[in-house]
């Protein structure tokens, strides 16, 4: 294997995220290993985002849907506590009797005839760590320690490479956001757990209404509105539309809805942490907003737009429906559409809450 040249395609890498594969399968067999996993991520009990070596693709996807196997990675939990500046093999952070009792290797790794590895873990600028793992045959043995040695060599370009496309994704995210405030709208990019990684100063200006808590992580003032966007970031990895959240009014700034949108990213871009962008519309138009904008803020349908407008403008669940030429039921069955999507349970809060007007009885956390 050309060394100078693997090191070249580590640092493209950082640019071109879909040439990682190739990069650990040749790691792996500069090692003597089966496959090698390229992971990101916040905590020893969840495997984050990955990318692996063909080999062992399958492998990583059957673990990845297990939640109990993360919870009892061995190896990610003892290398962390070891603050090893190196690569390391399993065999010096723990004993075969303590690998026989753990439910991953027990349950997972030993029947698939592996069983022993070699892996380090490598701290990132937006407070991730970046985990690089290889896994061998058990009937192979330990990672022997010259091979150790040899990916010693390469780590520190593996982990100058990983803070490189870290910054180029910081820069996204901020450059996103920024575009947003300059268009005005206020905004931020989120991970998965709601920890803020970009926000522009139109997102920090509405500090009644969303706060920055430990950690980074984001809430809205309002208890059932953060709620609601907390359910939202959960069932972000499997939603496919936007979710839109209606934001009470504060003394000093009008009604709102807040948008999540999902942002997959690049399927092989390990680095790039963000799950969804959330934008907020102000509702402080002095009248009720056109229908095309109600269905674009709300995921109402053009029906949907219309009802919501009519009670927007103040109009009866009676007048709705003459002016629309329904039914009352059927203006009640749309309602009660549209109460889901915007949160709301009464006429009188949805009017209030798209006049931009404070909703009452809206409990602050």
């Amino acid at each position: 294997m050309d060394h100078d040249r693997l090191i070249d395609r580590i640092y493209e890498a950082a640019i071109v995220p879909d040439l990682w594969d190739r990069i650990l399968q040749d790691v792996s067999e500069m090692a003597g290993c089966f496959g090698a996993v390229f992971s990101t991520t916040a905590s020893t009990d969840n495997v984050g985002r990955w990318i692996s070596s063909p080999a062992l693709r399958d492998l990583m996807e059957d673990f990845a849907r297990d939640s109990e196997l993360q919870a009892n990675n061995l190896w990610l939990q003892r290398a962390m506590a070891a603050k090893h500046h190196g690569f390391v093999g399993n065999d010096k952070l723990y004993g075969a009797e303590e690998l026989e009792r753990n439910l991953s290797y027990s349950k997972f790794f030993y029947p698939r005839g592996l069983g022993y590895c070699a892996g380090t873990v490598i701290p990132m600028p937006n407070g991730d760590i970046a985990v690089f793992n290889l896994e061998r045959r058990y009937t192979d043995g330990p990672v022997p320690d010259d091979k150790i040695a040899a990916l010693d060599g390469i780590r520190p370009h593996l982990g100058r490479a990983a803070v490189i496309a870290t910054r180029l994704n910081l820069e996204r995210a901020n450059s996103v956001v920024e575009a947003l405030g300059t268009s005005g709208l206020a905004a931020a990019v989120l991970a998965k757990s709601g920890r803020v990684i970009a926000a522009n100063d139109r997102l920090e200006g509405l500090s009644e209404q969303f706060m920055i808590l430990a950690h980074d992580k984001i809430a809205a003032a309002d208890r059932r509105a953060n709620t609601l966007l907390g359910t939202a970031l959960e069932q972000i990895s499997s939603a496919a539309t936007t979710r839109s959240i209606p934001i009470p009014a504060s003394p000093g700034s009008p009604s709102a809805v807040a948008h999540i949108l999902p942002l997959p990213g690049e399927a092989a871009d390990i680095f790039f942490c963000a799950q969804a962008l959330l934008v907020v519309t102000q509702l402080d138009r002095p009248s009720a907003p056109a229908a095309e904008l109600l269905g674009g803020l709300f995921d109402l349908t053009p029906t949907e737009a219309r009802v919501a407008r009519c009670i927007a403008e103040g109009k009866s669940t009676e007048e709705t429906a003459s002016a629309l030429k329904l039914t009352r039921e059927t203006v009640r069955w749309y309602l009660k559409a549209i109460f889901a999507k915007t949160g709301v349970s009464r006429q009188a809060e949805l009017s209030a809450l798209l006049a931009g007007a404070v909703l009452h009885g809206g409990k602050r956390s």
